[in-house]
């Protein structure tokens, strides 16, 4: 048998499917943790001034990244196995079998941080595949410590996207709701505005808050980042910009 006609298989155990999706997913993940658009950062920088401790903070994020990484890639491989359960739910269409299947699928859709004023490559990744799929997405995600329901639409006339949303709904504390709105309009090539605000109400004080972000990516790898930030507590909104330029 020549050499050439040799076909790499494709990776059928739980093991191999795990290593594709991990390859894939932690560049993303520890990129986003570590960038300097991760405003989070700055705040933990300028707050604690004692930089004796940075060490042990750079180790905490790759411990969350790694974590973050770990258990997306293995959701992403057990979907992927043909067990007779996913399989049978693969080959289903309809309300139900799409609203089961989302809430299984989509790992990259918990990514969207309305409240966030940073810019995240893994977000930026899913709306660009939101942009791509179907019009309309549903689900819950029960697995979390703060499980939700989502509602995802594209809106677009032939191959231009007008608008991308992601709507969420959280039951806290058996007495708190909160419902969370994103919103992606692309302008122009590279081009792009967000919006995303939230609504507190129940047991606890309202809360309301807003972040309006301007996003430019640049043909030589760079990204501008602005954002501005309010909430409903007294206090001036906050107006945070930032840009990376690859060396």
């Amino acid at each position: 048998m020549l050499y050439g006609d040799l076909r790499e298989e494709e990776p059928a155990s739980f093991g191999e499917l795990f290593n594709v999706e991990f390859e894939h997913n932690a560049p993303g993940v520890f990129e986003d943790q570590f960038s300097p658009l991760n405003f989070s950062n700055w705040n933990v920088l300028w707050t604690d001034r004692d930089f004796n401790h940075l060490s042990d903070y750079n180790a905490g994020l790759a411990r969350h990244a790694f974590s973050d990484a770990f258990r997306s890639s293995a959701k992403d491989a057990a979907l992927e196995l043909d067990l007779p359960g996913l399989e049978w739910l693969r080959e289903r269409q309809g309300f139900l079998a799409d609203f089961l299947w989302n809430s299984l699928d989509d790992v990259e859709e918990q990514s969207v941080s309305p409240l966030n004023p940073s810019y995240r490559s893994v977000e930026s990744s899913w709306w660009n595949e939101q942009s791509e799929g179907d019009p309309l997405r549903y689900g819950v995600r029960l697995f979390r410590t703060d499980p939700y329901a989502y509602l995802g639409w594209t809106i677009k006339d032939g191959e231009h996207v007008w608008l991308l949303g992601d709507a969420r709904y959280y039951y806290r504390n058996f007495g708190d709701h909160c419902f969370e709105l994103a919103l992606s309009a692309p302008i122009a090539r590279g081009l792009s505005i967000e919006l995303g605000t939230s609504y507190q109400f129940g047991t606890h004080q309202t809360e309301k808050k807003v972040v309006l972000k301007l996003l430019k990516t640049f043909k030589f790898g760079g990204i501008l980042d602005v954002a501005l930030a309010a909430r409903q507590q007294p206090g001036q909104p906050v107006l945070i910009a930032g840009i990376t330029v690859p060396w």
